[in-house]
């Protein structure tokens, strides 16, 4: 039972089969109501909720795990996700029965969502005390200990005597048995060994059931009799608040899953040595994620207070969305691919932990297309306040996926082109395989001087074509072109997938055979319509015959195609066992997801290249302006107006400025550290600098303000600016640079200065090529720090930059640069200037109340935090290519 319902080395009852599967159920069923009890505590959804929108709630909940462990399910049928664990898959049926029962019981019981989950508590009580009697009686082969040991008996009695003094103390008019003792106490001590005892005497099985399931018994019937109900009220005489049942309710549901979860978990192990170890391993975790919550309650405090005004009208559409999820879904399904940890670990854990970020992307592709399906918003309401007349005014808003079937053209080129990158960097080569047909290397040789004379055209309406627009021979020269290479891309896309279908022989035969066939057309067919839209670009025009614009429609119909190829590839690669096939299949079906998405990309370029406002499909419409409305991050500041505006010139500013000094720091820091390193020698020269080094690094943030504004500002114009801003904030990054790259560099084996210097490499070359890319992993790592503590840095910019919070419009520095014949011959207007920034935007809204709404001003911060997250994420990236690149070389 511990690792499949017929283990590896013996077989198990049928008894065994059907223990195991009730006790998937138990941890999946105790998984949703932890899931369903946090939600709660975060106000999502009411504990009052009742008939529809209970049904709703259920249902939704349905999608997102019906979406997740179908998407799962699918890749692991497809062989692309190794899921051989029948844990992994027990747990997953087991979340599916869990929440239909849920959302069964939620349709036809008239009760809260309160009282629902003080049932499911219920059923999970029975469960456990059901799985414990059940070994006890011998009825599946188990192997329990005499007893359940001491410290669960002290963690038991513990636990009974908290509940004991809860219970007895609350109940109203009981006087003490014994004087002087509190009744509470007596309540405490009688519960408290009464659990410890159940917990030690009896047998394991019995000992690591029984009281789990009588405190969770006992905590489902309190919230399904609602002796503590949604309404329930205690304010303890010696406390100056309260408790609600608002906040015991989630309290109490939380604490019984984890119990049930352990519990079931042991039970699912076989009690012993086995389940003890994963009791242990499951209370090891939770320490983990205890400690993870403690870290990041700042992050979520933050969150809670400024989400809010930070999402006030929010919506976008579920295709948009979808969009950004394509290659999310990519990277997780490559993330599943290899199991986490080491071969020590148990296979059910790894897989497990592996599927998860991609069983949460199924899930919200699943919610999302249940918006496009049924034409139906997904909407949270609720209010956020602003500051009318120094008085507190609640506006209603609310956050929406609409079923818009719009999308930007920026973000299809953006998904299109990293999936087009992704999968064309794990494709191999085709060369050399399968049929070389005889009009193959006409195509091979025809297609880049076909490239080459529409790149040429394009040059020509580059310099003439409004010559050729005005006398009426362009747009019909640009049309007949554009059809053409239209014409013969769609060729180039329906050819290989005619070969794979009408072919002789079996399928992995007729794709091995056409190899070469697919190589060729797939690559030419993305070639070339690149090069039709550069032209189309250069041309100012948009060819179409009749209402039928033919280069979008023939992208969409190669992408279509190019799918069509990878499954068709994918089966027959399911169906061979030869090594070496399934390396070629396995390449064609990377090549075919390549020019698919390489597709996608163009049709998006394509809008953008014609300047056309939407290109239209039936309902689906591809635009320069897609579904996305987000005031707050995409508008500057409403000053006189009730709207609220938002905060785009201050993320514009707090990028600059990182990106600022990030350009001046980076390379100064990692120039001195290769020279300290590598040139200087190791003295007392070197150890000034270092102690110099971290004494700048320790220096208080407002004292390299005082700097910036008493020595940068009067040489930069004698006034506040985003230059000094950055040249402040480049010397606080500059100390912490140069320490990390050095320690970095020194990390790097003289095997290899030695090995490069033995093969005659100068020095200078083997520092570039050698030490200063094997140092590159720390050197990121210590800019990300860097960046992580500039980004929010305040009281320097408050000195340098001012704390503008009501910028209307943000800082163009790229459209700033101006070329003079004088010095310096370069100008710009808008580093010169004072610009807005996320920090002392927080700043004045809610540390000095300069004005805005106190909401705003914790949008901003939550916002600010998700900006240095961002930076993170892309240092994270860096650090990880430069990695693997050590690990490839």
């Amino acid at each position: 039972m511990s690792e499949g319902y017929a283990r590896e080395n013996e077989l198990v009852s049928a008894e065994s089969n059907r223990y195991d599967r009730a006790m998937d159920v138990a941890i999946a069923l105790s998984i949703v109501t932890f899931v369903v009890g946090m939600i709660t505590f975060g106000d999502a959804v009411p504990l009052a909720a009742t008939g529809t929108e209970l049904v709703n709630f259920f249902a939704a909940l349905l999608g997102v795990v019906v979406g997740g462990v179908g998407i799962v399910a699918l890749f692991s049928y497809a062989n692309v996700i190794p899921i051989t664990s029948q844990r992994v898959r027990g747990l997953a049926v087991g979340l599916v029965v869990g929440v239909v029962g849920l959302t069964l019981a939620a349709f036809v019981l008239p009760v809260s969502l309160a009282t629902m989950l003080g049932l499911a508590m219920l059923v999970e009580a029975v469960l456990v005390a059901t799985a414990g009697v059940v070994s006890r009686l011998e009825l599946v082969d188990t192997a329990p200990s005499m007893s359940a040991g001491l410290l669960a008996g002290i963690v038991f009695g513990i636990i009974g005597a908290f509940v004991g003094a809860i219970i007895v103390g609350s109940i109203p008019g009981l006087d003490a048995a014994v004087p002087g003792v509190p009744v509470w106490l007596l309540g405490a001590i009688v519960l408290g060994i009464g659990f410890g005892a159940l917990a030690i005497v009896p047998r394991e099985d019995l000992g690591s059931t029984l009281p789990p399931a009588l405190l969770i018994g006992v905590l489902g019937v309190t919230i399904t009799t609602a002796a503590i109900g949604v309404g329930w009220q205690w304010t303890p005489e010696n406390l100056s608040g309260g408790f609600t049942g608002g906040s015991i309710i989630p309290v109490f549901v939380l604490f019984g899953s984890l119990l049930a979860s352990w519990s079931a978990a042991k039970c699912r192990a076989d009690f012993g040595a086995r389940g003890r170890q994963y009791g242990a391993f499951f209370i090891i975790n939770l320490n983990a994620f205890l400690t993870i919550a403690i870290m990041m309650a700042i992050v979520v405090f933050v969150t809670v207070k400024g989400v809010g005004w930070a999402f006030h009208d929010f919506s976008i559409g579920a295709l948009s969305l979808l969009v950004v999820l394509a290659p999310i879904l990519v990277l997780t399904a490559q993330h599943a691919r290899a199991p986490a940890g080491t071969d020590e670990w148990h296979s059910a854990a790894r897989q497990f932990f592996r599927v998860i970020p991609l069983a949460a992307v199924g899930s919200l592709a699943a919610l999302l297309l249940g918006v496009l399906v049924t034409g139906t918003p997904f909407e949270i309401p609720y209010q956020y306040a602003i500051l009318v007349d120094r008085s507190t005014v609640m506006l209603d808003t609310a956050v929406r996926v609409t079923p818009s079937l719009t999308v930007g053209n920026l973000l299809i080129i953006l998904s299109g082109a990293f999936l087009f990158s992704y999968f064309l960097r794990r494709y191999g080569s085709l060369r050399n395989v399968g049929t070389e047909y005889e009009r193959l290397s006409l195509v091979r040789q025809g297609v880049p001087a076909a490239v080459a004379l529409l790149g040429l055209l394009s040059l020509v309406y580059l310099t003439v074509g409004p010559v050729l627009n005005s006398s009426g021979v362009g747009p019909v020269l640009g049309l007949g072109i554009a059809t053409l290479g239209a014409v013969v891309v769609a060729a180039f896309a329906l050819v290989p997938l005619g070969a794979l279908v009408t072919g002789e022989g079996t399928l992995a035969e007729r794709a091995h055979e056409s190899a070469q066939l697919l190589n060729v057309c797939l690559f030419s067919g993305v070639a070339l319509l690149m090069t039709v839209v550069i032209f189309e670009w250069t041309a100012v025009s948009n060819p179409q015959l009749g209402p039928v614009a033919p280069v979008p429609i023939v992208a969409l119909v190669a992408a279509i195609a190019s799918l069509c190829i990878a499954a068709l590839v994918a089966r027959a690669r399911r169906s061979t066992d030869d090594t070496l096939r399934r390396r070629v299949l396995g390449d064609e079906v990377t090549l075919a997801l390549a020019t698919a998405t390489g597709y996608v990309a163009l049709v998006g370029l394509h809008v953008a290249a014609t300047s056309e406002s939407v290109f239209a499909l039936g309902p689906l419409e591809v635009g320069t302006n897609g579904s996305l409305s987000w005031p707050t991050v995409l508008q500057g500041a409403i000053p006189l107006g009730q709207a609220p505006g938002g905060i785009f010139p201050a993320i514009i500013g707090t990028i600059w400025i990182v990106i600022g000094a990030s350009l001046f720091a980076v390379p100064l820091g990692l120039g001195a550290a290769v020279f300290l390193t590598e040139y200087a020698e190791q003295g007392r020269f070197t150890e000034l600098v270092e102690t110099a080094t971290n004494a700048l690094w320790s220096t208080p943030s407002i004292v390299f303000g005082l700097f910036g504004a008493a020595f940068l500002i009067p040489r930069l114009g004698d006034s506040l600016s985003l230059l000094a801003a950055q040249l402040t904030l480049s010397f606080m990054l500059l100390p912490l640079v140069l320490i990390t790259s050095r320690e970095a560099i020194k990390s790097v084996p003289d095997e290899y200065r030695d090995a490069s210097a033995a093969l005659g490499v100068e020095r200078w070359t083997t520092i570039r090529s050698v030490v200063i890319p094997a140092a590159m992993p720390g050197v990121v790592t210590g800019v990300i720090l860097g960046v992580g503590r500039i980004a929010g840095e305040t009281a320097p910019l408050i000195l340098v930059l001012g704390s503008t919070i009501d910028a209307t419009t943000a800082a163009d520095v790229l459209g700033g640069f101006q070329f003079t014949t004088s010095p310096p011959f370069v100008t710009n207007e808008a580093l010169l200037s004072s610009s807005a920034a996320l920090p002392t935007q927080v700043w004045g809204i809610i540390t000095a109340g300069v004005s805005g709404s106190p909401s705003k001003g914790w949008a901003t911060a939550f916002i600010l935090l998700v900006v240095v997250l961002l930076f993170y994420a892309v240092g994270i990236t860096a650090r990880t290519y430069f990695r693997r690149k050590i690990n490839y070389e």
